[in-house]
């Protein structure tokens, strides 16, 4: 029969077990411990056994649970914090690597955008001082484009003059083409041009002229060459521009466009932009021609998107243009006429008339045509009338009308006087004026009152220039019209065109080539009719 071990025996057992396991197992609670309320009596019975229960460091201090679990909530937190700014650590060289990345592109685009606006910004002070940033008319800008095509008389005169006016809050933008022979009055008494004014007083006397000649006030100014203007399109990807007729001239180049919408090359935009080849109203159809390619610039530009992808497509075409503007505010110039539709971009060209001094050929500006026009631009309206509201804001009938061929157009006045006759226009008297040197349409009056009537004329036979003049004009009827070699263009409506004789014939029955050939040289005439000072002489009435 066996023994049990004694109490001696596991007392001994336990004082072993501790010493094997010191610093790694807790010592057994007391025998005491069973004796507490409460306390689990199995528990208890294995304490006085000296049974093992939990292993824990430091059980030769004879550490008790609570004091235990104190100490190891120091000890974590210690390692909380130890790991904590660790932590911080970390997150702070992050954070200064992060700050030193930041700074470092900061300083790098600063220094990249004033690299692009070293080549791009015009350093003109006087050009500066001359611009006005409120255009006085709400949100609408005006700018002013101007593109050197070539190197004109005085070899600095500007091809092209172009005034783009924007309004983001309308949804409108206009595009006026300026004949750069526009004649205009410095100082009430010396006439020059515009091109002339540019190359004696620099960019900011062309501003004010342009100012002075529109009652505008332009914020904004660029300028461009030939070759740079051909570049700017290709690396845009080039233009799409509805052309109004065929362009074919040999001086501006050696290629041809086809009327209708036409995607363009830098090549090809020059050249549209340099032919001055139509057979009537030259100057007007070569400035609508510019305005539609200058509308179509910026149609483009506005495409291209913001972001560092802007800068770096700037950073291609600063070589290509000057401007008064920074990078940043041509970026915050185009956002804001982003919206603007395509069908609210309208063209126009400058209301002129030819006359020439000192040997020279001008534009004379039209005060009352670029009066009205600039009003219906401000009001939203398309630049010239409806000629349907004109004709019906009149009473036709009440008004007497005579007619007169002056263009050598055989046959012209009959026709011109029977449209009048259609649309109920009482006309007197037909005939040719004594010479045949008019190259456009004058619809002349006398009284202020018979202005309108005046218009609804031109309306109904869509062409003409309305001129005020009892001086140099001697009529009976309430309106005088003068037909001009500019007659053509009814007749190319028509497919119609004139013989070498004058006459009227189909365009079939003449030869395509000769015909350019023949208008070109009745363009290039000039009115004889024409003083120095740019005044008509009058014109005889005697009938043919």
């Amino acid at each position: 029969m066996s023994r049990k071990p004694s109490s001696y025996n596991y007392k001994r057992l336990s004082s072993r077990v501790r010493e094997s396991t010191i610093e790694t197992h807790v010592s057994a609670p007391r025998p005491s411990v069973g004796h507490r309320k409460g306390a689990n009596q199995r528990y208890a019975r294995s304490a006085v056994r000296g049974e093992i229960r939990q292993v824990l460091p430091n059980t030769t201090t004879r550490e008790d649970r609570f004091a235990y679990e104190a100490r190891m909530n120091r000890r974590s937190y210690v390692e909380r914090n130890v790991a904590a700014g660790r932590r911080r650590k970390i997150a702070l060289v992050a954070a200064l690597a992060v700050l030193i990345v930041i700074v470092a592109c900061v300083v790098a685009s600063f220094v990249f955008a004033n690299g692009i606006n070293s080549r791009l910004v015009l350093d003109d002070s006087s050009l500066k001082s001359a611009l006005v940033a409120d255009s006085g008319e709400g949100k609408a800008t005006y700018s002013l484009l101007c593109a050197d095509f070539d190197d004109g008389e005085d070899g600095a005169s500007p091809d092209s003059i172009v005034v783009m006016r924007t309004d983001p809050e309308a949804n409108t933008a206009y595009a006026i083409s300026l004949p750069s022979n526009t004649r205009v009055s410095t100082d009430g008494s010396s006439r020059t041009s515009l091109g002339e004014i540019r190359a004696s007083e620099g960019s900011a006397g062309l501003i004010s002229a342009v100012n002075s000649l529109l009652g505008i006030n332009l914020s904004h100014y660029a300028t461009i060459d030939a070759q740079n203007f051909a570049q700017l399109v290709d690396e845009l990807g080039g233009i799409d521009v509805n052309l109004p007729e065929d362009i074919v001239d040999a001086q501006a180049g050696d290629m041809r466009l086809s009327a209708g919408e036409q995607a363009l090359s830098g090549e090809q935009a020059v050249f549209a932009c340099r032919a001055d080849d139509y057979a009537v109203n030259a100057e007007e159809t070569r400035g609508k021609v510019q305005a539609l390619v200058a509308v179509a610039l910026m149609q483009k530009a506005t495409s291209v998107e913001g972001g560092f992808g802007y800068y770096m497509r700037m950073d291609g075409l600063a070589n290509l243009v000057q401007t008064d503007m920074d990078v940043k505010a041509i970026g915050a110039f185009l956002e804001s006429i982003r919206s603007i539709s395509t069908e609210n971009m309208q063209v126009a060209a400058l209301p002129t008339y030819s006359a020439q001094s000192s040997g020279k050929t001008y534009q004379v500006p039209a005060d009352d045509a670029i009066t009205e026009m600039m009003n219906r631009i401000r009001a939203g309206e398309t630049p010239q009338a409806n000629a349907a509201d004109v004709l019906g804001s009149i009473d036709a009938g009440s008004y007497t009308v005579s007619v007169y061929n002056g263009g050598d157009v055989v046959g012209a006045a009959s026709e011109a006087a029977d449209m009048l006759r259609q649309v109920g226009f009482n006309v007197t008297d037909t005939g040719n004026t004594s010479m045949q040197v008019y190259d456009e349409t004058l619809v002349v009056y006398g009284d202020a009152d018979k202005e309108n009537a005046a218009n609804a004329v031109v309306a109904a036979l869509g062409i003409g220039r309305t001129l005020q003049d009892t001086v140099h004009y001697s009529f009976d009827t309430n309106v005088y019209v003068v037909i001009g070699k500019d007659w053509r263009t009814v007749l190319a409506a028509r497919n119609e065109t004139v013989d070498e004789d004058g006459n009227i014939v189909p365009l079939s029955q003449k030869d395509a080539s000769a015909t350019s050939s023949d208008e070109s040289n009745s363009s290039a005439s000039s009115d004889s009719d024409v003083d120095a000072e740019g005044s008509f002489a009058a014109a005889a009435n005697s009938a043919a």
